[in-house]
């Protein structure tokens, strides 16, 4: 599914060597007449929506292969749209180990976006109240209307001698 998804993006290139795969990181031609901040969104948003995708897998931990080689990969983009290389894009590019990249506001106050550096920890499914566990329903009921009515039983929660509610629906389509 990971290397599918870096295929896909275009940031993956699959070499042979001896038989074997050696999966290296490519630049993004289309993204080259982009902004550097635009392209620094995009990966984010890639790496992030992945991320979120298998946050509650046991192996989330393994997406550290696909955020090293979106990053080379945004290297690569960065130096194809500037004709340097990869080394002279890091040295112009990190501040303190993150791949930062600044821009102006509206305003004219100066503003610092980085690249994705929180980590990749699983996190845990949460059941609790702030589910709602409703009994599953079918439509289709062997009781008249008439009958389930006078049982005063609520048929969503299941709660009896409740005042009951009817609402009429005249037409479900526009």
């Amino acid at each position: 599914m990971i290397r599918k998804k870096l295929l896909d993006y275009g940031a993956l290139e699959i070499k042979m060597h001896n038989g074997k795969e050696f999966y290296k990181p490519k630049h993004r031609p289309y993204l080259i007449n982009s902004d550097d901040l635009e392209i620094l969104e995009r990966y984010n948003a890639e790496i992030r929506g992945i991320y979120n995708f298998y946050s509650i897998a046991n192996n989330c931990h393994s997406l550290h292969t696909f955020k090293y080689i979106m990053e080379y990969s945004m290297y690569k983009t960065y130096a194809s749209k500037y004709r340097s290389s990869v080394v002279q894009i890091c040295k112009k590019y990190k501040k303190d180990g993150v791949f930062t990249v600044s821009y102006k506001n509206r305003k004219g106050q100066t503003l610092k976006r980085q690249f994705y550096h929180d980590g990749f920890k699983r996190k845990k499914q949460e059941y609790g109240d702030c589910y709602d566990r409703l009994p599953v329903q079918y439509f289709y009921h062997g009781t008249s209307l008439i009958d389930r009515l006078k049982a005063n039983r609520c048929e969503l929660c299941g709660k009896e001698n409740i005042k009951l509610d009817m609402h009429h629906v005249r037409k479900l389509k526009d």
